[in-house]
């Protein structure tokens, strides 16, 4: 059966059905059928150019003998491809074995006992997060009535103190850890929408969710929008801060390297750490691990479409160890994951040396330097010719007596 924008040949006898199909996976077919095809979107076929592609057509003994020298080739190559696939896979369970026991403590767990053990609690580093938060909304409070203190201390009681983190379905950690919701210890933003009537400003360039990957961005097509003066710190990203994308994959995550500050649209939050407590490329690699082990997706809303809000940011919660070891851990991830990067870099430009071989075997089958000729081998020409001569030949007639049935039939096709 055939789908919708299938096809279904049905070959001449000139021609074998794998011959075809290995023809038809070659660049010859391909670099064809992508100048022929139409469609202003997305190119499609029809039978008009499919009837029109043009292949070398050997003899059928030489067909044969092409189809099994390629079969014999491509075992061995698919062979390997199916290890470096394998290699590939492992790689990726390295990388999240890596990760997690980056955020589990199990990746540190020898420098712990060759260090002394920390000083501060993990109690006690959070309580000195949750009093380092209660200072800088103080003094920002404070700063907006240009440095006057109001009088008394009502204005205090407005602050809202951040959730607690309910620890009883949490895994336990090592000592001097915390659990740390993120509107602890950081501040987060949503980019500016797209809105005509708030199109002022001068134009500037700005990250859309399209701009993120995993870990870098893309910065070669970026569009320009207005952004007021007054809007330039809401919507800036510096050095320093996470860009996480708030749908398409929600949670993906880069941290802005360059010195240039620059905008973000409303697809993606801006997350702005605000304690010296908290190294940004260790959340990242938290998030990175939480992506990975789909624990982050409990965050999102929706269900085709999902989304990683605003306020599900604030309660993103994760494993907070003291700073020196958050260093070390960073440290030991990334050399672990260079090495990763390194052998995945090697085993892409194997796949690629691995088609670019598939490749050359089809051009030396179907330029006809693969296999020896056979000088008693019917000629193409003469199987067509013949096989031509025979559609044209109309068929014996046939001497049976007619049933009743097929007698019936007749007379009643034929004209009145």
């Amino acid at each position: 059966m055939c789908g919708t924008g299938s096809f279904f040949l049905q070959l001449q006898k000139a021609v074998t059905n794998d011959y075809f199909a290995l023809f038809f996976s070659s660049e010859f077919s391909k670099k064809y059928l992508n100048g022929e095809s139409v469609g202003s979107t997305m190119n499609n076929l029809n039978h008009t150019i499919l009837n029109k592609l043009p292949f070398p057509l050997p003899p059928l003994p030489e067909q044969r003998r092409i189809v099994a020298k390629l079969e014999e080739l491509f075992s061995k190559l698919d062979a390997g491809v199916a290890a470096v696939r394998r290699t590939q896979a492992l790689l990726k369970r390295y990388r999240q074995s890596v990760l997690h026991a980056a955020v589990t403590g199990e990746l540190t767990r020898a420098w712990r006992e060759a260090h002394p053990a920390p000083t501060e609690t993990g109690a006690a580093l959070l309580e000195r997060i949750r009093d380092e938060r209660r200072a800088q909304w103080e003094a920002a409070q404070v700063a907006k009535r240009g440095g006057q203190l109001p009088l008394g201390d009502g204005w205090k009681s407005k602050y809202v103190e951040p959730e607690a983190v309910d620890t009883s379905e949490l895994h336990e950690l090592p000592e001097g850890w915390t659990w740390c919701r993120l509107d602890s210890i950081a501040e987060m933003c949503l980019g500016k929408m797209l809105d005509e009537a708030k199109n002022k400003g001068t134009l500037q360039p700005y990250l859309r969710n399209v701009s993120v990957r995993w870990g870098s961005f893309d910065l070669e097509e970026l569009k320009l929008m207005r952004f007021t003066e007054e809007e330039d710190e809401r919507y800036s990203v510096k050095k320093g801060d996470l860009v996480i994308c708030e749908g398409g994959e929600p949670g993906r995550a880069a941290i802005w390297e360059s010195e240039t500050p620059i905008k973000i649209q409303k697809a993606l939050h801006r997350v702005r750490i605000k304690s010296k407590s908290l190294l940004n490329r260790f959340l990242f690699y938290s998030l990175r691990h939480d992506a990975l082990g789909h624990y982050l997706s409990t965050y999102f809303t929706g269900t085709g479409i999902q989304h990683f809000t605003g306020a599900a940011l604030a309660r993103y919660t994760f494993p907070l160890p003291p700073l020196a070891e958050q260093a070390e851990i960073v440290a030991e991830v990334e050399r672990r994951l260079t090495v990763l990067d390194a052998l995945s870099r090697t085993l892409t430009d194997e796949l690629k040396r691995a088609e670019r071989l598939r490749q050359s075997i089809l051009h030396r089958a179907f330029t006809g330097r693969l296999v020896p000729q056979d000088a008693t081998d019917e000629p193409a020409a003469a199987l067509l010719a013949r096989l031509q001569n025979e559609s044209t030949t109309p068929p014996k007639a046939r001497k049976a007596r007619a049933s009743k049935t097929s007698l019936a039939s007749k007379q009643l096709s034929m004209p009145l």
